[in-house]
């Protein structure tokens, strides 16, 4: 039995797509394979790497060009004793601000410390609180400390 030259190569690309596919998934993409910190975590042990890093806007920070394209912020960690300032611009990163982003909304920002002391964010999420708290029996959101 013989195969065609047609058959042959378009075997092989199959099963070339199929191993790059499969690499890609499991190796996964360079932005997914950044390192997750925390605020007071990474304001320990700085780094000039690309990192993620998970905060609290601290209120009355935020500042948006007249276009809300761009935002500059400050985001603090739990303890709230110090902050780091943040800039994300939704043209070059690609994105856009979420409407979640509000003053005290949890977030999650990708990319690195400038030199200028402020990390230029290439990812922005926000979160909204009242959606991620347990609801009490009666159905009304519990807050912490209440």
């Amino acid at each position: 039995m013989s195969f065609s030259p047609k058959l042959l190569v378009l075997v092989g690309v199959l099963v070339a797509s199929m191993v790059f596919l499969m690499a890609r998934t499991v190796g996964g993409a360079k932005e997914d394979q950044l390192y997750y910190l925390e605020v007071d975590e990474f304001l320990v042990k700085p780094t000039d790497n690309p990192v993620r890093l998970a905060g609290f806007v601290v209120d009355g920070s935020i500042g948006k060009d007249p276009a809300g394209l761009a935002v500059n912020f400050q985001i603090r960690g739990e303890s709230g004793a110090r902050v780091i300032p943040v800039y994300f611009d939704s043209r070059t990163a690609g994105g856009r601000v979420p409407d979640t982003f509000v003053d005290g909304s949890q977030v999650v920002v990708s990319g690195q410390m400038g030199k200028d002391g402020v990390f230029q964010a290439k990812q922005l999420l926000a979160k909204c609180p009242s959606k991620y708290e347990a609801a009490d029996p009666a159905g009304m959101p519990s807050r912490p400390g209440a």
